[in-house]
């Protein structure tokens, strides 16, 4: 974290906010509404400064949400709407939600339910934790499985600057609503 960064936090009146994130302090409500008219750049620039000082550049991949939530995660529970919240709304949630959730508490999220790519825009606006059904169909066409999605995940996450820790849980856990999740979505947009 630069000079440059506290100074556009202080200058754009974020400087306590910042200070108190970045101490550990969750922020409260009245905070958010202050964040929520502020520059969602700043904002996510200061969750990305809580992530990376709390949580470090890995970023677990767990194969379903349910061992997220058993390993102690805060699971941020966003959709694709076509008809409403914007992409940039959906990371906006994102960071407020690294900046209200415990500073040591690790902050996931469905890349199922949001794409791989909005998914992968999000570790850098707050959250430190995937899941998704790694056995997943829809991967590279000229790849097959698990593997395609091991692989795929992992190049976009690497593209974002982070290193990637695939965390290996019991797939039977996966629930096939979860699954389905992410294809029922592209359905309703086509």
């Amino acid at each position: 974290m630069g000079a440059m960064l506290v100074h556009a936090w202080n200058e754009a009146g974020l400087g306590d906010l910042a200070e108190r994130a970045l101490s550990g302090q969750s922020l409260l409500c009245a905070d958010q509404e202050g964040l929520k008219a502020a520059d969602i750049l700043l904002v996510a620039s200061l969750a990305d400064a809580v992530r990376e000082k709390f949580h470090g550049e890995d970023v677990r991949i767990y194969d379903n949400a349910r061992a997220l939530c058993e390993a102690g995660a805060r699971i941020v529970e966003l959709t694709l709407d076509p008809e409403g919240t914007t992409g940039v709304e959906l990371l906006a949630s994102i960071s407020l939600a690294r900046l209200s959730t415990p500073a040591q508490t690790s902050l996931g999220l469905s890349f199922v339910a949001l794409g791989i790519e909005l998914a992968q825009a999000a570790l850098v606006f707050g959250a430190n934790v995937l899941a998704g059904d790694l056995r997943g169909k829809r991967t590279l066409p000229l790849l097959d499985g698990a593997e395609a999605r091991r692989k795929e995940l992992a190049g976009l996450i690497a593209r974002a600057g982070r290193r990637v820790v695939f965390v290996e849980t019991h797939a039977a856990a996966i629930s096939p609503a979860h699954s389905d999740a992410y294809a029922e979505a592209l359905e309703q947009r086509s």
